[in-house]
């Protein structure tokens, strides 16, 4: 080839990946700005009414409580985006059971004010939850959690089981069928620990243009991400300081299984109390698999599976989902376990 030919092709070839960084630092500026814009909701005057903020060992987190406080508590607890304001109805029927419902909004989700150490490991996130049940004046609690709220979740109850009187886990987001590792972080979740690479991510996928779509993808029911749980989801992504508060827990979402509490696959039959799994059946982010393999390894454990439902059986299936919950939490109710 003539020298004059590859340099003419070298130079296209630099002037395309230019104009590609340039594309894409672009897009990464116009998502920076757009944040800053949404951005602007002061946590604590705009929470909802009714809730209050309790001490959450280096932070404060927001509850919403419902039902008598002499009651048996019952504490919700999301996954991604998830937040208080979704367990509305399941509250209200947990109440109905003769129960106090109490959802915990934990960082960086919510209306949770942000971890200041930027430390969102499962094992750091897990104290908080504990905290924030100490700071409510709560023992042996029934905890409902979803998707990767449950890592968290699974880590306070190693932590300190006696707190604990039963789990309920929706499609729990735990990566126990992954290969044991060291705990050190992957490529990509270490490129992520740069706020430079995380903080534009970050700031087109808290997007509220996105919401709906981002939504979608998680469940199988697409109807189902209707405006209303759209309008609950997009909630609290007005309030500042909440990109960069997720673009710092982030990488943990690609966390390997290491060597925290959670990780030890033996340690779930030592669990002295029952956990009760509800799963998606056609759940494509944690597979139905994963509940069987799950349920293999607890020694006190019922698996019930909501017929059609992806990811989020509490919005696709509602009615079966209510219907699971109550059933689960009946059964607790008539056992020893809340006695």
């Amino acid at each position: 080839m003539p020298a004059a030919r590859t340099r003419s092709i070298l130079v296209l070839l630099l002037k395309w990946t230019l104009f590609g960084l340039l594309g894409v630092a672009l897009v990464a500026l116009l998502a920076l700005m757009s944040a800053a814009f949404r951005e602007r909701g002061e946590r604590v005057s705009s929470s909802p009414p009714a809730s209050s903020y309790v001490e959450a060992l280096d932070t404060r987190v927001l509850v919403q409580r419902r039902g008598s406080t002499d009651a048996p508590a019952v504490v919700f607890v999301g996954g991604t985006g998830g937040w208080s304001g979704l367990w509305d109805r399941y509250m209200r029927r947990t109440v109905d059971l003769g129960f106090q419902a109490i959802a915990i909004d934990l960082p960086p989700f919510g209306y949770a004010l942000p971890a200041p150490t930027g430390d969102y490991s499962k094992a750091r996130q897990g104290q908080r939850l504990l905290a924030a049940i100490d700071s409510l004046k709560l023992e042996h609690v029934v905890i409902v959690a979803h998707s990767i709220g449950a890592a968290p979740v699974m880590e306070a109850a190693f932590q300190n089981p006696p707190k604990i009187r039963a789990l309920i886990l929706i499609d729990p987001a735990l990566g126990l069928d992954g290969p044991q590792t060291d705990g050190s972080d992957s490529t990509l979740q270490a490129v992520l620990r740069h706020a430079w690479i995380s903080r534009p991510v970050t700031a087109i996928l808290t997007n509220t243009h996105l919401t709906a779509a981002l939504l979608r993808r998680v469940i199988t029911e697409k109807t189902q991400a209707t405006p209303e749980w759209v309008r609950l989801y997009q909630q609290p992504l007005s309030l500042q300081g909440t990109s960069k508060a997720i673009s710092e827990w982030l990488p943990e979402v690609l966390s390997r299984r290491g060597h925290a509490a959670s990780d030890n696959l033996s340690a779930y039959a030592t669990l002295p109390f029952p956990v009760e799994l509800i799963w998606g059946e056609t759940d494509s982010i944690t597979p139905l698999s994963q509940g069987k393999h799950l349920q293999q390894l607890l020694a006190d454990s019922s698996l019930v599976v909501i017929p059609r439902a992806g990811h989020g059986p509490f919005l696709e299936e509602p009615d079966l989902f209510e219907e699971a919950l109550a059933a689960a939490l009946s059964r607790l109710q008539t056992s020893s376990t809340l006695k």
